[in-house]
């Protein structure tokens, strides 16, 4: 921690920071281990709530670490969600909201990645989904690249976390002897449908019906699903018909994905223990969360093509970090955010970023004080990948406090609000009983438009380009 993070730290915070630190962090060689895991709703977690044995390994490291029970995406879908990771900023500033027409990651971006290799840091991207491709530019800063994602493959299927495995434990043990420090990112795609998993009925057996058909685990299923007037074969809707017909068939569908999120699970507890194996879980801040969530039935949509609720904006967030054993097993109910990350991260590797406008904050006070004081206002957006012209008007927007949560659809007449302290799956709209809530976070909302987009090409400020170097005071 530099002196210059530690003075904007309260007292406490400060010293504590002060304090003599481990040998490993103070050498400068905490390693980051960073895995994302796709369409992943946080309440599908033990750690979570969930009644069923669903993330044995990942609720086991969560007691090792720190939990933030209120993490919330930037949107509700893979790219943007990614960019405003690996970039700080808000869709609206890097500019990735679409994939039609296919944009790059703007000049003016600097990524998470090039701002370790600043300190040194070998750096490593792992995926097999679409959205990190080379062509969305987010592979800038990262010396390993391996995505494994065909755009010959059959539906467009995304690869699972297996099939990266072994390459991954490779790099590690390439790099975890050596003077540099690394950073590994992991996107793991097994809960994007068709939601990989070999025993498909472990939550559900002896079903038989529709929900065995492969259709059913696809986009354009959901799209017919929820209603969209395109992106789907005419035939779907007969499939969903007959889906709609009976809930036996939802409930196997939500079994499959609880089947597969075990599963990969499981192959997460693999690779958490050969970390620890190689010793790299004495000198590694390890981050779990995910890009995103999953509708499952809830508001009548099925996967994440529609609407910024719960199910979709709320993700796991897990921290644990060498320094902190004494913090092992917190929680953290403080409204956070994915833009939250790459300031926290960059702190850890001790990486000035002042010039980079980020637009999140660090977690170091809420990693040492679980009550410090937060942001009252979280925000999400999407206008999803316009896969299809008819998408054009697709404008979301949410503004979330810690029991109120309001939607801005631009594709609806009026907005939505919800208790989500008493309604946490947004159930009842209760808008028109609570106007002055509607008022206030409208409000809120219109603000958070103004203040997070740029006028113009670049930096929230305007500027082209980062100022990478801290800048004198102005007289």
């Amino acid at each position: 921690m530099n002196i210059r993070t530690i003075s904007a730290l309260c007292p406490l915070v400060l010293t504590l920071f002060l304090a003599p630190r481990p040998a490993a962090a103070s050498e400068g060689k905490l390693n980051v281990v960073f895995l994302d895991l796709c369409s992943t709703r946080a309440d599908h977690f033990g750690t979570y709530g969930y009644p069923k044995n669903t993330t044995p390994n990942m609720d086991a490291a969560g007691k090792s670490g720190v939990v933030f029970e209120n993490a919330l995406s930037e949107g509700s879908w893979c790219l943007p969600s990614y960019a405003s990771l690996l970039t700080g900023h808000v869709p609206e500033v890097h500019g990735q909201y679409t994939s039609l027409p296919a944009r790059k990651l703007p000049d003016f971006e600097t990524t998470l990645a090039q701002m370790l290799k600043t300190k040194g840091y070998k750096t490593a991207l792992f995926s097999g989904g679409v959205y990190l491709l080379p062509e969305w530019g987010l592979s800038k800063g990262f010396d390993s690249y391996v995505d494994l994602f065909s755009t010959s493959t059959p539906n467009r299927i995304p690869a699972p976390f297996k099939d990266n495995f072994d390459q991954i434990l490779s790099w590690m043990k390439q790099n975890k002897g050596q003077d540099q420090p690394f950073f590994l990112f992991a996107a793991i795609d097994d809960l994007h449908v068709p939601y990989h998993v070999d025993a498909k009925d472990d939550y559900d057996t002896g079903y038989q019906g529709v929900a065995r058909d492969t259709d059913v685990f696809s986009v354009p299923f959901a799209r017919a699903y929820n209603g969209e007037p395109s992106g789907y074969p005419e035939y779907m809707k007969e499939k969903v018909k007959e889906f709609k017909s009976d809930p036996k068939h939802l409930k196997h569908f939500i079994a499959r994905y609880d089947a597969a999120l075990h599963q990969v699970d499981g192959k997460i507890g693999e690779f958490l223990k050969a970390m620890k194996d190689m010793g790299l879980d004495q000198n590694t801040l390890l981050v779990i969360s995910a890009d995103h969530g999953e509708m499952l039935g809830e508001k009548g949509k099925l996967n994440h093509t529609e609407g910024l609720y719960e199910p979709v904006l709320h993700v796991p967030l897990i921290i644990r970090h060498p320094e902190f054993a004494d913090r092992a097993g917190s929680r953290v109910k403080a409204q956070v955010q994915r833009i939250d990350l790459m300031p926290t991260i960059l702190d850890f590797a001790d990486v000035p970023y002042s010039g980079l406008e980020l637009q999140g904050k660090s977690l170091l006070p809420l990693l040492q004080d679980p009550q410090a004081p937060w942001r009252e206002y979280a925000f999400a957006r999407s206008k999803r990948n316009l896969a299809r012209l008819t998408d054009l008007n697709i404008d979301e927007r949410v503004v979330r406090t810690s029991c109120w949560k309001l939607h801005h659809y631009l594709y609806k007449s009026a907005y939505e609000l919800y208790d989500i302290c008493s309604d946490p799956l947004e159930a009842s709209d209760v808008s028109r009983t609570h106007p002055a809530e509607v008022s206030r976070l409208s409000f809120e909302l219109l603000k958070n438009m103004e203040f997070s987009r740029p006028h113009q090409p670049g930096l929230p400020s305007g500027a082209k380009k980062a100022l990478l170097e801290p800048q004198p005071p102005k007289d």
